[in-house]
């Protein structure tokens, strides 16, 4: 009994010292989004290329609009530093649970999933965001002008960086389904002629805009993830082993041929030192 005790306050001291770094991640972040405040707004609001209102820069209507946005960005700054702390702090504490097979698959799995939301976030930050940006703030300009608000500006901004972040995860998901034999690859295939339709619906409320050409910007690239979510599936189903063990297999006897050709050469040269010096010990004797 006292055993279950000292190990339950071991395990709930673990957990209030990832909680306490966690939250401290999340001030530092914070605070540093704060500090950076000017610059990262100004980071923000470079896909727009100065077009959001004649003076080149947002508007804000209310006297504490400005200081609001600051404190939401502050908050999601933290919020991004403080995320990747505690999946970090969850592994850590369910780790020990786990074979060290499934220990490894975990480890190697969660950078792909921080690699991919990156990789999701620069795609609408440097590909979609100036696109459809242009796009909103000519269109009409001969009919009105644009006065576009801070609050209204950021909203969307930080909503297609987050669910494009989102969208590019579907290959890892895919892979973590078939691996854990959740849903075969031959299943996902036959949904294969959904996924246009399914595509272009998220593009429709992804993007700000209802033009064909921003959708297609999004509707394509997650097509793409599906096929290469489709090519992780047949990965986890072990369907790639066959091929890599042809493709490996020649390189496999070339390098033992090479490995014993190799020590056959070591023995030979061995063998005429040592015969070499025999013979010159008995010129010299």
């Amino acid at each position: 009994m006292r055993a279950h005790r000292g190990a339950i306050r071991r395990f709930g001291r673990k957990i209030r010292f990832r909680i306490f770094w966690t939250i401290v991640a999340f001030g530092a972040g914070a605070s540093t989004t704060w500090y950076f405040r000017e610059a990262i707004f100004g980071w923000l609001l470079a896909p727009a290329n100065g077009k959001l209102s004649p003076y080149g820069l947002p508007i804000f209507t209310s006297p504490v609009e400005m200081l609001g946005m600051a404190i939401s960005l502050a908050i999601k700054g933290g919020l991004v530093v403080a995320f990747p702390v505690a999946v970090i702090s969850i592994y850590g504490l369910l780790s020990p649970l786990l074979d060290p097979k499934r220990r490894r698959f975990v480890a190697l799995f969660l950078p792909a999933i921080f690699l991919c939301y990156l990789g999701g976030a620069a795609f609408a930050y440097f590909v979609l965001l100036p696109t459809g940006l242009r796009f909103l703030l000519h269109f009409g300009t001969n009919v009105a002008v644009p006065f576009i608000t801070i609050t209204a500006y950021m909203s969307i901004v930080t909503a297609m960086i987050f669910w494009l972040g989102i969208v590019f995860e579907i290959p890892l998901v895919m892979f973590l389904l078939a691996k854990l034999k959740f849903v075969s690859r031959r299943r996902l295939v036959r949904f294969r002629k959904y996924v246009p339709f399914a595509a272009f619906f998220l593009g429709a409320i992804i993007t700000p805009t209802f033009d064909a050409l921003n959708q297609t910007m999004v509707a394509v690239p997650i097509i793409a993830l599906y096929e290469a979510g489709l090519f992780l599936a047949w990965i986890a189903e072990g369907g790639h082993k066959p091929m890599v063990r042809v493709l490996c297999e020649p390189w496999w006897w070339a390098t033992r041929s090479l490995t014993s050709l190799s020590l056959t050469c070591r023995r030979l040269a061995k063998r005429c030192i040592l015969l070499l010096w025999r013979h010159m010990s008995r010129i010299w004797s």
